[in-house]
């Protein structure tokens, strides 16, 4: 297929290298200069797994342009990846989103070629039906019908695992103005699986719907587990792994996503959360649960950082185990570790942290002071907590043991 990813950033690009190494021909662009130079040269270095083996394997395939209107000619289908940020309400803004149908519209305008555009980025409910469809059907003087479709097709990936998780998917969602608009873009995710996945095709309102709900779901599930984590924690001899384990024995409930650990964190699970609470107070309805699972969240950093200061002298010096939000990335958007970290600075406390995948706070001169290796963060604080997975725990671990220092593994992996 002859297909343009608008949007080459953490998903667009992996999903562009995917798409062109499954036998499409790619047409890529972003609106970064130096990001679309970057990956021209093929003097690059991405942190996300499988990336630059990908990228150099489909340097014929995957073409990049200077312009939207360049990438999307003789196409037929568009994947549109721009950011869609959370404003303050946690209403997601459409803004970039508008700006890339508004410059696609305009190249197709006067074109009696059959193309789909298909919004990969996450919306609000109605965006599709509403302001998405209005702005690209005005720019490109085109009614959306049988020869211009509109999807919505939002992935549900996390940094680190993003190509893995785009091969591998649960399912694919897929939001369509019209059968063969659905069609192409299943046919198009069907080259870059390595197993058979089951497509769901549904109205756009439905798909914005299900995205923000299953993320929803999640988070409430990794809050049950934490707030049992609290109560395991003060009761002292409750082991909680064999707690949530014997829960997830009830087929109704499942062991996935029930371990009780750091706050759920990331750019993802907690903007969807608060997505969903906008949308309800949007239409009028009592929104209990996702309001009350993000401020569980909230809460449970809360706790964490209450214990530790429990566990401590006055001003202990605190060392964090893992700043990034989860192994395999470098990205610290609302991660445990700058949670909790953040919270006992504000009680007085000395905050040190070291992160085996290099990732760096945005104040680390202020508030977190870096060391250059987990030795060396266990030997110059008082406490350590582990706030994340790490790719090698028995090395901290036998650090731990080395200095005879206190901690909280929050992932219990020793």
């Amino acid at each position: 297929m002859k297909i343009a990813v608008v949007g080459l950033g953490k998903l667009g690009l992996p999903l562009a290298a995917l798409l062109a190494v499954s036998g499409n021909e790619v047409h890529g662009f972003d609106l970064s200069s130096s990001q679309r130079d970057l990956i021209k040269s093929g003097e690059f270095d991405f942190k996300e797994p499988r990336l630059n083996e990908f990228l150099l394997k489909s340097q014929e395939s995957l073409l990049i342009s200077d312009s939207i209107s360049e990438a999307i000619k003789e196409v037929e289908l568009v994947f549109v990846i721009v950011p869609t940020p959370s404003l303050p309400s946690g209403e997601f803004s459409n803004e970039f989103v508008v700006n890339a149908l508004n410059e696609i519209g305009a190249a197709i305008r006067g074109s009696a070629n059959k193309i789909v555009i298909d919004i990969v980025s996450t919306v609000m409910p109605n965006s599709c039906e509403g302001e998405l469809s209005a702005a690209l059907e005005m720019s490109s003087g085109r009614r959306i019908g049988k020869d211009l479709g509109l999807c919505y097709n939002p992935e549900f990936i996390a940094l680190g695992s993003v190509i893995h998780d785009m091969e591998y998917p649960d399912m694919h969602l897929i939001g369509q103005s019209a059968e063969w608009a659905g069609a192409l873009v299943e046919s198009a995710l069907k080259t870059i699986t390595r197993r058979e996945v089951p497509a769901r095709r549904m109205s756009l309102t439905e798909a914005e719907l299900v995205k923000i709900a299953v993320n929803n779901f999640v988070t409430m599930k990794i809050s049950y587990a934490n707030m049992l984590y609290q109560a395991a924690l003060t009761l002292k001899d409750v082991n909680i792994d064999t707690v949530t384990n014997a829960i997830g024995l009830d087929s109704r409930i499942g062991t996935k996503y029930l371990r009780a650990a750091a706050p759920y964190g990331g750019p993802c699970f907690p903007r969807d959360t608060r997505a969903l609470s906008f949308l309800y107070s949007e239409l009028g309805l009592t929104d209990s649960l996702s309001e009350a699972t993000d401020s569980a969240n909230k809460n449970h950093a809360a706790f964490i950082a209450k214990y530790i200061k429990q566990n401590t002298f006055g001003d202990a010096k605190i060392g964090i185990c893992g700043l990034s939000y989860k192994a395999g990335t470098q990205v610290i958007e609302e991660s445990p570790g700058m949670a909790i970290g953040l919270l006992l600075a504000e009680e007085g406390h000395e905050i040190r942290f070291w992160d085996d995948e290099e990732a760096t706070p945005f104040d680390s001169e202020r508030v977190f002071h870096p060391e250059n290796s987990a030795e060396s963060l266990v030997s110059s604080v008082d406490f350590v907590v582990i706030t994340r997975p790490l790719n090698d725990a028995k090395e901290i671990y036998e650090i731990l043991g080395k200095f005879k220092k206190p901690y909280l593994d929050l992932w219990r992996q020793g």
